[in-house]
């Protein structure tokens, strides 16, 4: 009948393991067991510029250039939208992270099913999120993510094609030619390629990981030849993005009027545009959760690794109940 004595002996032998393993990791200087790391999003600074809250580990300046990007980004928008903001919508925050180490430890860890990219907007309920990090592309970052967020502000959610359309034209501003000639050339050369426009097929696209960066140039060209057309094609757009619940197609009011692909070609050739205004109506409830990227899934500095298993240490930390 030594069954209890066992016990006994062998509940005090795990009880000296574990009390031995705490000072063995202890020794070894172990932080992830006793510590906590430090915090992934930057608070110690904050700017308000218009409706954006910036949030940064290190402190901005009214005049910083990302500050200014997003005040020339509400200005285009005003301008080419003929739009106010919503102030009833509440702030934007903005989050820019120290640098790409610390947006990618984001990623891994927060938002592991995004696909890889230098900056996204979120947007939950009323609460609009843009976050990025300091890097070389940071205005343009800011000011594609930032033009979601005031769209969204303005219009509520809209089709994912022209939404990303809209942020691609507003991304390095509507009047930078030398953006304006990148896009024509990477479109001729899809074109060179074999490909032809299709809205009927942007339509149907309703998750960011299905757009290639070939479908965020097609957004961008329907969106620029809607724009280029101050007396019909700008109104035809403004009462699409107006008209709140489910849409009537765009291409199918396009099409009436003899807008195709054929006639976007033309218009990247330089050909004036010609679209007819017609204005649809219904209601469509907005989505618990929209996020927004930009056409960066190829880019070679962002990929973002798999999760890795915890470390020895980190998993008798938790085996240990930590």
């Amino acid at each position: 009948m030594n069954r209890p004595r066992d016990a006994s002996r062998r509940s005090t032998t795990r009880l000296a393991l574990r009390i031995g393993l705490l000072a063995g990791l202890a020794v070894a200087g172990c932080s992830t067991v006793a510590k906590r790391g430090p915090a992934l999003l930057p608070t110690s600074h904050q700017l308000k510029t218009g409706p954006f809250v910036l949030y940064s580990n290190e402190p901005m300046k009214p005049d910083a250039p990302p500050v200014l990007a997003l005040e020339r980004l509400r200005t285009d928008l005003a301008g080419r939208m003929n739009v106010d903001e919503d102030a009833d919508r509440g702030p934007i925050e903005v989050y820019v992270l120290d640098d790409r180490n610390a947006f990618l430890h984001l990623l891994r860890f927060y938002f592991p099913e995004l696909p890889p990219r230098r900056a996204f907007f979120l947007a939950q309920g009323e609460q609009r999120i843009v976050y990025t990090y300091h890097g070389p592309m940071l205005e343009e970052d800011l000011r594609h993510e930032a033009a979601h967020a005031l769209l969204r502000g303005r219009f509520g959610d809209i089709p994912l094609w022209v939404d990303e359309g809209l942020a691609e034209y507003f991304e390095d501003g509507p009047d930078d030619l030398r953006d304006r000639g990148d896009r024509l050339a990477r479109l001729a050369a899809d074109v060179k390629a074999g490909w032809k426009p299709d809205l009927r097929r942007l339509e149907t696209l309703d998750e960011v990981h299905q757009m290639d960066p070939r479908d965020y140039r097609e957004s961008w060209a329907w969106v620029d030849l809607l724009l280029s057309d101050s007396k019909q094609g700008k109104p035809l757009l403004l009462d699409y993005l107006q008209a709140r619940g489910p849409r009537p197609a765009l291409s199918d009011a396009l099409a009436a009027e003899g807008t195709d692909g054929a006639r976007l070609l033309a218009h990247l050739n330089g050909e004036p545009a010609r679209v007819v205004a017609q204005k649809p109506t219904a209601e469509e409830p907005l989505p618990d959760r929209v996020v927004r990227l930009q056409d960066r899934a190829t880019d070679p500095v962002l990929a973002v690794p798999e999760p890795r298993r915890p470390g020895l240490l980190r998993r008798i930390g938790s085996f240990l109940g930590f």
